[in-house]
């Protein structure tokens, strides 16, 4: 949570980007690399989201979930 708070600060420390052509430069803070914000690592998530989807077969799903008897769990969760 701190690096969300820090965002855009000099607290994550920060680098200096040039513009070849111009010869224009700024300084620019350093990314917080938090999933959730757009600009951080946004494009990553929808990058990875994309890949898991293209993974999907054409077809609904459904999330079931439920318990085993312990006398059953023992045999199914050995590897």
């Amino acid at each position: 949570m701190s690096a969300i708070q820090h965002f855009g600060t000099a607290a994550l420390g920060g680098h200096v980007e040039a513009c070849e052509d111009c010869g224009q430069w700024r300084i620019a803070h350093n990314s917080c690399r938090n999933r959730h914000r757009s600009k951080c690592q946004g494009a990553a998530a929808r990058t990875w989201h994309a890949e898991r989807e293209a993974d999907l077969l054409p077809v609904g799903y459904f999330h079931v979930v439920f318990t085993l008897p312990a006398e059953i769990a023992t045999i199914a969760s050995t590897k």
